[in-house]
């Protein structure tokens, strides 16, 4: 509006200039035109002369971490720039990094955020807006330039999980211990620990040294975990964060990271609509695998966890502790957990509770046997305060 008013001014004043013939007249006119073309020029010959870098550590961020981005603005050339807007087009939530600056010498600033959500992010591109000092023309720019960083998923404390009682008698031992109780070769021999099992004790080194002697192995059959993550589309409920999908991933990548730290391998099995598979390998650790898959894992499947193509996937990887994670309210799941033979494969299943994210109220009750491990997860769950559930277990 202010260039449509400047230029219809300047015709009366050039109309009256022209029947007057007064000469200062004149002179405001070559004046306002000089001014006019000036404001037209200049924005169009800094806008090619500004350079914006952006810099952002990447490393292996998770959800709800901090992150700080970097920004430089610089121009070359005499033409002055008093007015430039940066502003960052990418679409992540509650971030805003641009500012309007001033550019003579380069001026530097970060801004902090973080990251709200797991799969990639993008940080760029961005726009940048010149306007000259008048107020009547300006000129902007797209920079294209991209930063993309994996965010995985957020990674919670979890409690030391415990082997079946029937595999151990006393006093529980932690998983880390109880893993080695079916090894395929015997290392060496220690004294005797009281709640080491049978299969455990060196019978003829104990008859021989007149104590008890157990054996030491240098690699666990049953130091692998195999997860199975329930990704059926249909049985997840809630939004965001606040979801049985992200509290089921959230859960995959705590208890990967859980044992990874004690030294051991993890696969992962899902329904997605790929059908998934990561088997545990003992050439190469599949942590960062594993969480890359989470990373970007959505619930797109269409067979249900308890199906016979999922099982029969986890039938041919023995000798593997099973940790099965669903919000799936059919009991079908668990009978073939029950089922898979428990000589050399423990079981430890996590039932992320719908309803509490607002699923109808489930109608399932199941017998546990005592060789299973149940945990309950509900919306708003502590991971590290989890706490085992036994025998008859009613969720309604």
């Amino acid at each position: 509006m202010s260039r449509l008013l400047l230029a219809a001014g300047l015709l009366l004043l050039l109309l009256f200039a022209y029947l007057t013939a007064i000469r200062s007249a004149f002179v405001l006119v070559y004046g306002l035109t000089l001014v006019l073309v000036l404001a037209f020029w200049w924005p169009r010959q800094v806008i090619r002369r500004i350079k914006v870098t952006r810099h952002i550590e990447a490393g292996t961020p998770t959800v709800g971490e901090a992150f700080e981005e970097s920004f430089t603005a610089e121009k070359t050339g005499w033409v002055p720039a008093p007015w430039v807007e940066i502003r960052d087009m990418s679409e992540i939530k509650d971030y805003q990094p641009g500012r309007v600056v001033s550019l003579g010498d380069p001026v530097t600033w970060t801004h902090k955020g973080t990251y709200r959500r797991r799969g990639w992010m993008t940080f760029g591109p961005t726009r940048v807006r010149v306007q000259e000092p008048f107020g009547l023309f300006s000129r902007e720019t797209r920079l294209n330039e991209r930063h993309k960083i994996l965010v995985y998923p957020r990674v919670r404390p979890m409690p030391e999980f415990v082997m079946p009682a029937e595999q151990h008698s006393g006093d529980a031992r932690l998983l880390a211990s109880a893993w080695a109780d079916y090894p395929p070769e015997t290392s060496g021999v220690r004294d005797y620990y009281p709640g080491d099992s049978l299969g455990r004790i060196h019978w003829k080194l104990s008859t021989k040294y007149g104590r008890m002697m157990s054996k030491t192995f240098e690699q666990p059959l049953t130091s692998d975990l195999l997860i199975v993550l329930d990704l059926q589309r249909s049985i997840h409920h809630g939004q965001g964060e606040e979801s049985t999908l992200e509290y089921a991933i959230s859960l995959a990548a705590s208890i990967n990271a859980q044992v990874h730290s004690q030294g051991r391998q993890v696969g992962l099995i899902t329904n997605d609509s790929r059908g998934t598979v990561l088997t545990p390998h003992r050439a190469f650790r599949l942590e960062r695998a594993v969480l890359e898959y989470l990373a970007i894992a959505q619930a797109d499947g269409d067979l249900p966890i308890h199906s016979y193509q999922i099982w029969d996937k986890i039938r041919k990887l023995p000798g593997r502790m099973i940790a099965l994670i669903t919000p799936s309210t059919d009991a079908g799941w668990l009978r073939n957990l029950e089922a898979i033979p428990h000589k050399r494969t423990a079981r430890v299943a996590f039932y992320i509770d719908a309803a509490s994210f607002g699923a109808p109220e489930p109608h399932l009750s199941f017998d546990l046997h005592s060789d299973v491990e149940l945990f309950v997860v509900r919306k708003g769950d502590d991971f590290s305060r989890l706490m085992r559930t036994r025998n008859a277990v009613r969720l309604v």
